[in-house]
């Protein structure tokens, strides 16, 4: 996983800094929030992205090994597997030739699509179809603001979306986020308290499955693992092991290479 062996960065080293920086994802930021610098997304987003994709080829080499009987040499370039994951609705507009908008999904880049605030906190509201918009306004206690002609169409709502997202966050202050959680689930409008992440690991779905593991490593102590979240129907997943030490596997893994076993 690095840059394409055919391309002009083929020597240089990939890291998810210089990925981002060259997909373009360093400048999504600042058609948000309109603060020109560009910054990072505060993530190993890159790395794990074209992580992804290098599992996902290699499990469609070994099932194209196990119909055919051979073999091949995989390259999962990180700079290509970044910007094809990121331009799925980013191109948007320039997607045609002539182009026909411009490039970011709009919707994600709406500066006014954000966490809206409560009285304790913050509460993610998805009013996703155009109709549901009715639906949380009335909700949110304005159910006269949609009556308005501009609202009157699906694609008045569509287009109105950045002066909903504004009316919305106007009204939900006088809530708390557990009163806008129950009131839109309510009414089949996925809602969500915003948890910060130092206090993720009591988040009751994850707890309830299970996906934090509690061990002991035999020399560095307790500690936190993930599990696996994938499921399946007709396999168990072993026990999550412990770390490695450096080279503690060296034989292991090279004494039936030297066998030619």
């Amino acid at each position: 996983v690095g840059y394409d062996s055919d391309g002009p960065y083929a020597d240089l080293q990939a890291y998810d800094d210089v990925i981002q920086a060259a997909s373009g994802v360093a400048t999504l930021l600042p058609r948000v929030d309109g603060n020109p610098t560009p910054r990072f997304l505060p993530s190993l987003i890159a790395d794990k992205c074209a992580g992804l994709h290098a599992a996902y080829a290699a499990m469609a080499a070994m099932i194209h090994k196990l119909r055919t009987g051979r073999g091949q040499f995989v390259e999962v370039p990180m700079l290509e597997a970044f910007s094809n994951f990121m331009l799925k609705e980013h191109l948007s507009g320039h997607a045609f030739d002539p182009k026909i908008g411009k490039i970011c999904y709009d919707r994600q880049t709406e500066p006014h699509r954000q966490p809206f605030p409560t009285k304790d906190g913050y509460v993610v509201i998805v009013p996703y179809q155009p109709e549901q918009w009715r639906a949380a306004l009335s909700a949110a206690g304005d159910p006269e603001f949609t009556k308005a002609e501009e609202f009157r169409t699906t694609l008045g709502l569509v287009k109105g979306a950045p002066r909903l997202y504004q009316r919305l966050a106007e009204l939900t202050p006088a809530q708390t986020s557990a009163h806008w959680e129950e009131t839109f689930r309510a009414i089949n409008i996925p809602a969500q308290a915003v948890r910060d992440m130092a206090d993720i690991l009591n988040e009751p779905q994850l707890q309830a499955v299970g996906l934090f593991q509690h061990s002991d490593h035999p020399t560095e102590g307790p500690f936190t693992q993930l599990r696996e979240p994938s499921k399946f129907s007709d396999y168990a997943m072993p026990p999550l092991g412990h770390a490695p030490h450096l080279g503690q596997h060296n034989n292991a893994v090279l004494n039936p290479l030297k066998d030619g076993t």
